[in-house]
């Protein structure tokens, strides 16, 4: 469910409308006869953004490993 606030409010606590709007997808604001709806934005991030995990191996070892594999 979208929350709608008013204009005054939105204005004096802006910062807690683009957190609630980040949460909930959207928060909308009226101002007299306008209904205005504040959406965030999807990050561009890319699919290979990823994070990473350890394994345990130093990257030499994991490359000796790699050209192991490219040997088969």
């Amino acid at each position: 469910m979208t929350v709608t606030y008013s204009y005054a409010k939105a204005k004096q606590r802006f910062d807690m409308i683009l957190k609630k709007a980040s949460i909930d997808g959207s928060v909308k604001i009226r101002k007299d006869d306008q209904l205005f709806r504040v959406i965030p934005e999807p990050a561009n991030m890319s699919p290979l953004d990823v994070e990473g995990i350890d394994v345990g191996m130093t990257s030499k070892e994991i490359i000796k490993y790699i050209h192991e594999g490219r040997k088969r």
